[in-house]
């Protein structure tokens, strides 16, 4: 077992821990932020007077990193372009390009440098990273910016969440002109890229998705379903420019060159090269940057160098990336990238040991990197997803074989794709090369518990923590025996079947609010194990999890309020597997994808309509209100636009003896309309249980409130999100007329049940 070099560990400890700091807003001119670093010298020089050299100079970079990153993070808030961004001005703009720019939830996000900002004739120079946003017409144009390249533009300026590294956000009204070609490095990179997709284009829909994304990163062509999949196994990583992907794709091309008899630094200049290649292709962004290090640290620690010395080479490449970008210290990219790479270097050695005992040498060495990799990423993965993946390391083993030759071919259609035909061969390879992992993905994601919900609050995640270094040192003895391995193989095939849920969960339940994060999902018992269910959240997995916990396995109706995606994300999805027989959307065109969907499972899709009844086993759905226009186009709904939420169809679901009254994204005016609706059809809106609308935003009709007569109401909205939802304002009026409260952000999933004369509240949580 080698011994690691861990004199760098507290340095960079020291300086991830100051960038942080510096970077979360503190101001130089503070005080007490002074105070700080002086008391932090201080020590420093106390411990140098008393012969702790190492400890003072630890001590000395935390306080030279704190006041660098401090000072760097506010020259950027401070500038110029964050007074006008505070001020939510309308300025005239020129901006570069960084990175190709992605769509997410109908808005086209795209990271660029500024050039100048220029306000009423007044123009000030300025390089300074921001983020460029637009939706509709002008999000279609953004999407087609070419990186590298300057352009100018109109767009109102606003402020970026605290600790961001961009100076300002640009809310982008129009494009105007292009006034600068990228660089020829760019430009080459540029024509790669393109000529990939284009070399593709012969190849099956998803590897033409998946390969570009994992050779550069480009995710353009991938679609929600196979998102969902390789989130689930644990295969997301792939589908960024990672360290992983370097580094597997250095392995298949040092193979290769000594397969062919490269010897001596030969060896080495190829993988110079072809880290070269890779950077030259997926661009000089510091994305790519950190995944070149981390990559190359890989590397080392898997044999190309001393394992040895791969910790301190490790602690070096933090300490050097967060100088160069403190930012970095607050990125979960970073954190992962550095996790994964701590685990192959440190646990990695321990699981392969312990697995060559009794398994080919390669055999061992593939599993011992994925699942030490995955053993200290857990945490922080369930932190942001709520999840544990169990497929997960069985997936990343069966993948891995795949990635390195098909990244390898990938940047030779690359590079050969300017000579015509010659790129298209490699790249057909490379795709089918990339069908194993689109078949481990799916075949993961079809397991019955790929995945684990896992609560991501401070004391589970400090639970789980302590399991993940208990199962380490567990797993290092247990595999050291054949008879060891087949049982770890047996818990994982239990733990994949079998989904752990609080007992008795559900018991007896009428309807169910599921939580899928910032959406909705509400479920209306129909009869056993069937159930119609409205909104289908903004992912089918939480959807799909849910609806297994609950033990549906048939959905007969489906009800889309609208057209947003934290409804309708996983939509798709849920249709494909479930096959409605009817699905209601609110009044206006019926998007292209949705009707496709539909089609395929043999279902009808059409707009509600005011007052119709619909029964589905137990459960019956009431139409209170269904706008039959919308001044949204629903191909392209706004994400935040206020036409689309009073679009929402407005209705009463019944099961059990509970009634719940459903109204969507429904604003002030949108649940005007359903009380004017309601008493013109003659329809009560008194119910047992209100879902707050919009997921209990500040706007709403507290006669609408009223209306509902409800005894509970109940919010489901994401932990933390960005919107303050469920606001205190629409907590209180609940309150106010009597109604306790249930949220999904706090409780997990809920279930609603009738006993006698009250109703029985469940929480998977």
């Amino acid at each position: 077992m080698n011994r690691h070099d861990l004199r760098l560990l507290p340095v960079a400890v020291a300086v991830w821990a100051a960038a942080w700091i510096g970077t979360s807003g503190w101001m130089p001119e503070r005080a007490g932020w002074v105070a700080g670093l002086v008391g932090l010298l201080l020590i420093a020089v106390m411990l140098w007077r008393a012969g702790r050299v190492w400890t003072a100079m630890v001590f000395a970079v935390l306080a030279l990193t704190l006041f660098a990153s401090g000072l760097r993070s506010w020259q950027r808030h401070s500038s110029p372009v964050s007074e006008l961004a505070a001020e939510s001005v309308v300025v005239s703009v020129e901006f570069s390009v960084n990175a190709e720019p992605a769509a997410r939830n109908g808005i086209v996000v795209a990271h660029a440098s500024l050039v100048w900002v220029e306000r009423r004739s007044a123009r000030v120079n300025a390089s300074v990273p921001v983020v460029v946003l637009a939706s509709g017409e002008v999000g279609s144009a953004l999407a087609q910016l070419e990186p590298g390249a300057r352009y100018r533009a109109v767009a109102r300026l606003g402020v970026p969440e605290p600790g961001e590294r961009e100076a300002a956000v640009l809310s982008l009204q129009r494009i105007d002109q292009r006034v600068a070609d990228p660089g020829p490095l760019r430009r080459l990179a540029n024509a790669m890229r393109g000529g990939l997709r284009d070399s593709l284009s012969r190849s099956p829909p998803q590897q033409a998705a998946l390969v570009p994304s994992l050779v550069v990163g480009d995710t353009t062509r991938v679609d929600d379903e196979m998102r969902s999949d390789f989130k689930a196994t644990g295969l997301t990583h792939l589908m960024a420019v990672s360290g992983a992907n370097l580094s597997l794709m250095l392995g298949v091309l040092l193979a290769f060159v000594r397969l062919i008899g490269v010897r001596g630094w030969w060896v080495r200049i190829a993988a110079v090269a072809g880290v070269g290649l890779f950077v030259l292709v997926c661009g000089q962004e510091p994305s790519v940057l950190r995944a070149t290090a981390m990559g190359l640290v890989a590397l080392a620690a898997t044999g190309v160098s001393s394992g040895s010395r791969s910790t301190g080479s490790l602690c070096l490449a933090v300490v050097v990336l967060v100088w160069c970008d403190p930012w970095l210290s607050r990125s979960v990219g970073f954190a992962l990238s550095v996790c994964a790479c701590a685990g192959i270097v440190v646990l990695g050695p321990w699981f392969r040991d312990a697995l060559v005992r009794w398994c080919p040498r390669w055999i061992a060495e593939a599993v011992a990197v994925s699942l030490a990799a995955q053993l200290v990423t857990q945490p922080i993965v369930t932190a942001i997803s709520d999840e544990i993946s169990v497929v997960g390391v069985a997936a990343n083993v069966l993948a891995a074989p795949f990635v390195g030759p098909t990244t390898v071919l990938g940047l030779s259609a690359a590079v050969l794709s300017g000579l015509g035909p010659l790129g298209v061969v490699p790249a057909w390879l490379a795709g089918w090369c990339s069908q194993p992992i689109l078949w481990v993905a799916q075949s993961g994601a079809s397991v019955p518990s790929a995945t684990w919900q896992w609560q991501a609050d401070l004391l589970p995640l400090i639970v789980l923590t302590g399991c993940v270094l208990l199962s380490a040192f567990a797993l290092a003895r247990v595999l050291r025996s054949p008879w060891g391995g087949a049982g770890f193989i047996v818990v994982l095939v239990v733990a994949g079947v079998a989904r752990p849920v609080p007992l008795g969960w559900p018991g007896q339940w009428s309807v169910a609010f599921c939580d899928v994060g910032q959406g909705d999902a509400t479920v209306v018992r129909a009869g056993p194990g069937a159930a119609i269910l409205v909104d289908a959240g903004p992912e089918p997995g939480p959807t799909i999890d849910c609806l297994a916990g609950l033990g549906v396995r048939a959905v007969p109706m489906v009800v889309l309020t609208h057209y947003h995606a934290d409804h309708v994300g996983g939509a798709a999805t849920v249709i494909a597997r479930f096959k409605p027989k009817l699905v209601l959307v609110r009044g206006g065109e019926i998007p292209t994808w949705l009707l496709d969907a539909v089609g395929e499972v043999g279902g009808e899709v059409r707009s509600a309509a005011p007052g119709e009844v619909l029964q589905a086993g137990l459960a019956s759905w009431t139409t209170v209100s269904a706008p039959t226009t919308s001044t949204v186009d629903s191909e392209n709904a706004d994400a935040e636009g206020p036409a689309e939420n009073n679009a929402s169809v407005v209705g009463v679901a019944t099961s059990g003896g509970i009634g719940v009254l459903l109204a969507g994204d429904a604003e002030p005016s949108g649940q005007s309309a359903a009380l004017r609706s309601a008493v013109g059809l003659g329809l009560s809106l008194e119910v047992d249980v209100l879902k707050l609308p919009h997921h209990g935003s500040s706007k709403q009709e507290s006669r609408f409130f009223d209306a509902s007569g409800a005894s509970l109401a109940v919010a489901s909205a994401g932990l933390d999100n960005d919107y303050g939802h469920p606001a205190r304002a629409t907590l209180e009026l609940a309150e106010s007329l009597g109604m306790a409260m249930a949220r999904t952000d706090l409780q997990g999933t809920i279930a609603v049940s009738r006993t006698g004369e009250g109703i029985a509240v469940r929480t998977q949580r």
